[in-house]
């Protein structure tokens, strides 16, 4: 079995960027209350009942990245995605839905 790319792996101490996505619209205002994470929303389908919300920003472990989806589900927003950006690109690993 090959070894793993080391620019792939989780590095104990090291921040990781999320992204976060949930359903409904959540004031930019907020991020303060959520690890500092950029915030924005945008309708999906052209239709303000369909508004998609997306966090992004690092994340210094998963104690962090629990109080983040706390704060969600306290606001009763459903998350919809998060994802682990591993590196630059837009492109992530899905760790749950």
């Amino acid at each position: 079995m090959p070894a793993p790319d080391s620019s792939s792996r989780f590095v104990p101490g090291n921040p990781v960027i999320y992204r976060i996505a949930v359903a409904g619209s959540l004031d930019p205002s907020l991020s303060g209350r959520l690890a500092d994470m950029s915030i924005e929303s945008c309708e999906t389908g052209g239709d303000e009942r369909y508004r998609v919300t997306t966090l992004v920003g690092p994340l210094i472990d998963q104690a962090q990245l629990a109080g983040v989806l706390t704060a969600l589900f306290e606001r009763r927003l459903p998350v919809l995605s998060v994802e682990a950006l591993l590196d630059d690109s837009s492109m992530g690993t899905k760790i749950e839905t």
